[in-house]
């Protein structure tokens, strides 16, 4: 792909994080879904590591890192970064914080069927996907709100579209592994949610894994 023109790609040993067999939850849910607020609050209560993968992209950006560089005009119309990169940054911080960890929740991750498919086979499967659930024009309302330097109106619309379009079917795919909580709920409650979706109080929740 062109895009992945002259992108600078690191290469990580995850032996740590395969032989740590500790678990794994993605947090998928649309733009300005409150995905990364709950991810906090659980890193905060429980020791989980919260990774968002918007955020270690932005961070790299504001680096000042030739890979930052490299990625800003990508991130700021709004197209995706490649697969690849994502999984590079991913890895790389999965690696540096694995030590002392009870789990990773990752957050906005993946945003595809390749993505999901390459970290299930590159890093290891994933244990548990908790879907913040959110209607498209919500998502639109809040991201209108954020000062984020990728939330221009233009490419605002385009990620609302891309989560419809590529992230659901991901959802579909892991039907087996997804708890679904309602992401329009007072920030507290889905916490709590959240939570339970973690521990398989939920009725839908599955087991423990906390």
């Amino acid at each position: 792909r062109d895009i992945m023109a002259g992108i600078e790609r690191i290469s990580v040993d995850l032996t740590s994080v395969k032989e740590s067999l500790i678990p794994i939850i993605w947090v998928i849910g649309g733009p300005g879904s409150g995905r990364t607020t709950q991810c906090e609050y659980l890193q905060a209560r429980h020791g989980w590591v919260h990774l968002s993968s918007g955020t270690l992209l932005r961070d790299e950006v504001m680096s000042g890192s030739k890979r930052g560089q490299q990625l800003f005009s990508v991130m700021r119309s709004g197209e995706l970064v490649p697969h690849e990169i994502v999984l590079d940054i991913l890895a790389q911080k999965m690696v540096e914080k694995v030590g002392g960890a009870s789990g990773f929740l990752i957050d906005g991750f993946p945003l595809d069927m390749e993505e999901a498919n390459a970290f299930d086979r590159q890093i290891v499967p994933v244990t548990r996907v908790i879907h913040l659930k959110l209607d498209a024009s919500e998502m639109l309302e809040r991201l209108n709100k954020r000062n984020n330097f990728d939330d221009q109106p233009k490419s605002i619309q385009k990620r609302v579209e891309i989560f419809t379009a590529k992230t659901m079917p991901v959802i579909e795919k892991y039907c087996h592994k997804i708890v679904e909580v309602d992401g329009t709920k007072p920030v507290h409650e889905i916490t709590e949610q959240m939570l339970k979706a973690l521990t398989g109080e939920l009725e839908s929740g599955g087991r423990s894994i906390l």
